[in-house]
């Protein structure tokens, strides 16, 4: 959300008039969170009294007085101690982006989107356009564009052919069978198709010859090991700790990947594959002793939890 907000403040600062006044909750707040809210709103007693969770708290201060003027970034003590380099404290300072950003809002007044709250517990919380933001809503399925492309086959093409239209343009020619083939090969399982292979579909006629070919190819063991190195590389899987000059080497790791390959290839469920990945531990009761081979997976699944980079030997 910091990098968002900081997008947007960059380019109201690049017109002369802004389409639209900065807000507090919108893009002042993600800021603070980011980089203040832990001295100043996270404990019931803030550092030096100023609480920033409120844009209000901001304009009445701490013990050094008010940390904002409305109207006044000039005169506001907020932007004298982050120019400074006072705050935040450390090593991570707010970029120039997100300090422009703060004096352009105060600038425009300080505004807020809403009435703020009279009393707020203590703690940062979440607040409703937190809330808000894409990936904490309930997945939803839109409206399928109507559109008059005759060559759309499925809803994504729908989307894809509506967003064309408004363009003037229109779907590109259904690519050759060959070139479709090729495509399956390499986005499943990472390898080209054998000239037998090749044969074989091109003399498949039949109406569902792409579909079939799909489905086998997503029950090939190639399509975990091609798919699970994408999980593997966000989870920073290695075979060896590389945390200093000591490389040392994790002699179970390969039991974490062999997993991953086996739950894509055995199609577990999301919620499952990340549960597992978390808590697995926390699901096998103790002792652990005659495991079931599910089990056993459960806490393999937990070398999630180490593929970060350790030096505590």
């Amino acid at each position: 959300m910091v990098w968002l907000s900081t997008l947007s403040a960059a380019t109201m600062l690049s017109a002369n008039e802004p389409a639209e006044p900065l807000t507090f909750e919108r893009d002042i707040r993600p800021i603070l969170k980011a980089h203040c809210l832990d001295c100043h709103g996270a404990e019931a007693e803030p550092k030096g009294g100023l609480d920033l969770r409120l844009a209000r708290f901001m304009l009445s201060g701490g013990d050094s007085g008010a940390a904002i003027v409305a109207g006044q970034p000039a005169g506001s003590l907020l932007i004298e101690r982050i120019e400074s380099g006072e705050m935040p404290p450390g090593e991570k300072k707010m970029s120039a982006a997100e300090l422009s950003t703060i004096r352009l809002w105060i600038e425009q007044g300080a505004k807020t989107s809403r009435p703020e709250p009279e009393k707020l517990d203590p703690g940062i919380g979440i607040t409703p356009e937190e809330r808000e933001f894409w990936s904490f809503q309930p997945i939803a399925r839109p409206a399928v564009p109507d559109v008059k492309d005759g060559a759309v086959r499925t809803p994504i093409d729908s989307f894809i052919a509506a967003r064309l239209e408004q363009r003037g343009l229109s779907l590109s020619a259904d690519a050759e069978r060959l070139t479709l083939l090729r495509r399956a090969y390499f986005d499943l399982t990472g390898l080209p198709p054998t000239r037998e292979e090749v044969a074989e579909f091109l003399a498949d006629e039949s109406a569902n010859a792409y579909e079939r070919l799909v489905e086998r190819l997503l029950e090939s063991p190639h399509y975990g090991e091609r798919w699970g190195r994408h999980w593997l590389d966000a989870a920073g899987y290695a075979d060896s700790e590389g945390y200093t000059n000591n490389d040392a080497v994790r002699p179970w790791a390969y039991k974490y990947r062999d997993w991953v390959v086996r739950a894509l290839n055995a199609d577990m469920p999301v919620d499952q594959f990340i549960v597992w990945q978390l808590a697995g531990d926390e699901l096998v009761l103790p002792p652990h002793t005659n495991l079931s081979a599910e089990q056993i997976d459960m806490l393999t699944a937990t070398g999630f939890l180490r593929m970060a980079a350790d030096g505590t030997g």
